[in-house]
């Protein structure tokens, strides 16, 4: 549980931009009430995976590093996607709703994706079940995204990377 208090009050630092005492404090209290109010989801086993290897374990902190920046780049070019498709005279959206399915490894994995595509504009989450995501994607640049010929979206491939898969993950439309 220490490093995910450690990740949150960084996180904090870095969004507040505050060093005094009282933002300080009030930064580690979060961090320390977000990780004991999160702990439930970190102690669930993974339900694919090594027996009963705890999640956090499995989260490569040094990885996750690299995808937070990528994830970020995604919700920029996704912003300017959607501002482009708004401002557009003819408003060219295809909205769609997409079923696949993936084989994360684990809970936490499928977690990371739905909220990775949740804060992608252009795309929702709408609903998860075990490996099968229903997701709604405002336009078909966006789906892709999410599926490909080859069955494996960019986003689906870079949080199997991060959890270090070699898992294939398989795509259809609804």
């Amino acid at each position: 549980m220490l490093p995910l208090i450690l990740m949150l009050f960084t996180f904090w630092i870095i969004l507040s931009g505050k060093f005094d005492a009282f933002h300080l404090g009030i930064g580690a209290a979060s961090a320390v009430c977000i990780a004991l109010g999160t702990r439930r989801l970190l102690l669930l086993p993974p339900a694919i995976g090594p027996a009963q290897t705890h999640p956090v374990d499995v989260v490569p902190w040094l990885r996750l590093l690299l995808y937070v920046p990528w994830l970020m780049w995604q919700i920029v070019l996704s912003s300017l996607l959607v501002a482009v498709v708004v401002v557009h005279p003819k408003m060219p959206i295809q909205p769609r709703l997409l079923r696949f399915r993936t084989h994360l490894p684990h809970d936490l994995a499928r977690m990371t994706l739905a909220t990775s595509i949740t804060m992608t504009p252009g795309t929702v989450t709408l609903d998860v079940q075990g490996d099968e995501f229903l997701v709604h994607a405002l336009t078909e640049k966006s789906a892709q995204a999410l599926i490909s010929v080859q069955g494996e979206g960019s986003m689906q491939s870079q949080v199997l990377s991060l959890y270090n898969t070699d898992r294939a993950a398989h795509s259809e439309d609804v």
